[in-house]
């Protein structure tokens, strides 16, 4: 494992790198800009083999369900190994260890590989836990540093060379199935943002320099929550948007305070995060499937001033897209789209993609997807838990471009694809894939 002394001029070193250098292709955060799953650019590729449109493949240490960032020419990804490999035999918990990884982005080559050692009793691997293991966050970066969540391992800043700045613990409890964390940390200005749900019951803000808190919201309704927060700009006014069960609300992204709320239908649990085009966010999920737009930059209670649909719809766990007056998603091997307007249904679909032979002791049916969509070039990529990767048109048809597998893997694909340069990046449990031509 990597060290670094934090010393007085560490310290001053980072806090004199106020600039940033996110670059147009980067692709720094879970689901690109803003978390819209939204790319510029063009895919160079749309179909792909082992031999063919394959830039490189390189294996990973470990397990994760977190999605890879492209900072400049650095691709950078986590996981885990040593406990929670196989749930039949899990092993001992006092061996997980984490791993961030960067790879040069036109080569594969390993740059530099950081090895943490599991601190906090971690929940057993079983149950849904299984389904996606101990690395289920995307890191984050401003493209001086980087930003690691591991849920009760806390929030970890590096340097792009691998040098650890800080950890910060944000909570060690457990939610009430057990099913462990993976909300991904955004950034804003000199803040990151945790939604420390899960572990913390709490929503809150830390600064880049040092990893204090600077503000903190706790409430124990967020123990169900696994959404990202977004940021949404109203106006002069930005807000930070989530969902949470029976609630979405916006708070003042410098300070915490809470500038409005509306009732959602969506209960029990929430998965994914929001969605958002103009100034209005698309809340989904929950055991009933439901749907609800909101629009912003209201106060108070908005439920009814600012409602502007609520719909029943076939959502589960990925996050959707909004694009083009329209919305997005994947869920049981179904694609979605209905109207941004009004919710009203435009198509669902079936995907119909082979599938890979199961991995042993592994659940791997389209069935359970986790991977959530994006667009590129006017197409909507989806990843499904089997590596059966569908290519669809944003169109107001279901009109499948390609369907592509990855031939000889057979773990899991939980990760959302990024996508940087033209190139689309994929990873499962054990590769690590660079598409293009």
């Amino acid at each position: 494992m990597k060290r670094l002394d934090i010393g007085s001029v560490v310290f001053a070193a980072f806090v004199s790198m106020c600039f940033l250098t996110v670059q147009a292709d980067d692709w720094t955060r879970f689901r690109g800009p803003n978390g819209s799953g939204l790319a510029t650019g063009e895919l160079s590729a749309s179909s792909w083999t082992d031999t063919e449109n394959m830039r490189w493949k390189t294996e990973l240490p470990g397990f994760g369900s977190s999605s890879p960032i492209i900072v400049g020419d650095q691709v950078i990804v986590t996981c885990y190994s040593g406990y929670g490999l196989d749930a039949e035999a899990p092993g001992d918990m006092n061996d997980l260890m984490r791993h961030v990884l960067s790879f040069d982005r036109l080569s594969g080559k390993k740059l530099w590989q950081v090895d943490l050692a599991n601190t906090e009793e971690e929940d057993e691997y079983k149950g849904f836990i299984a389904e996606h293991g101990y690395s289920s966050s995307t890191p984050t970066s401003d493209g001086q540093h980087l930003f690691c969540f591991f849920g009760k391992a806390g929030v970890y800043a590096f340097d792009l060379e691998g040098n650890q700045l800080w950890n910060t613990q944000v909570g060690n409890f457990s939610d009430p199935a057990k099913w462990g964390d993976g909300s991904s940390p955004i950034l804003h200005d000199d803040l990151v943002i945790i939604n420390a749900g899960i572990v913390g019951h709490a929503l809150l803000a830390l600064n880049k320099a040092d990893g204090s808190v600077a503000w903190k919201v706790e409430d124990p309704n967020f123990t169900n929550t696994w959404s990202t927060p977004v940021l949404v700009t109203v106006g002069e006014r930005t807000e930070l948007v989530m969902s949470v069960p029976k609630q979405v609300f916006a708070l003042n992204p410098k300070t915490g305070e809470k500038l409005w709320w509306a009732d959602s239908p969506i209960e029990n649990t929430v998965c994914p995060s929001l969605a958002e085009a103009d100034g209005v966010v698309y809340a989904m999920g929950g055991r009933g499937g439901r749907g609800i737009a909101v629009r912003c930059g209201g106060n108070g209670d908005v439920s009814e001033s600012h409602l502007v649909w609520d719909s029943r719809v076939d959502a589960g766990i990925c996050t959707p897209i909004a694009l083009n007056g329209r919305i997005y998603w994947s869920s049981r091997s179904l694609v979605s789209c209905v109207n941004c307007e009004d919710g009203e249904e435009i198509f669902k679909e079936r995907i119909k993609a082979e599938e890979p032979p199961p991995a042993e002791g592994q659940r791997r049916r389209p069935t359970g997807d986790y991977a959530s969509p994006v667009a590129v070039g006017g197409h909507v990529i989806i990843v499904a838990r089997n590596g059966a990767t569908t290519i669809i048109k944003a169109s107001e048809k279901f009109e499948v471009v390609a369907t592509n597998l990855f031939d000889g893997d057979t773990s899991l694909f939980n990760a959302t694809p990024a996508f940087s340069h033209g190139d689309l990046f994929v990873r499962s449990n054990k590769m690590l894939y660079c598409i293009g031509n």
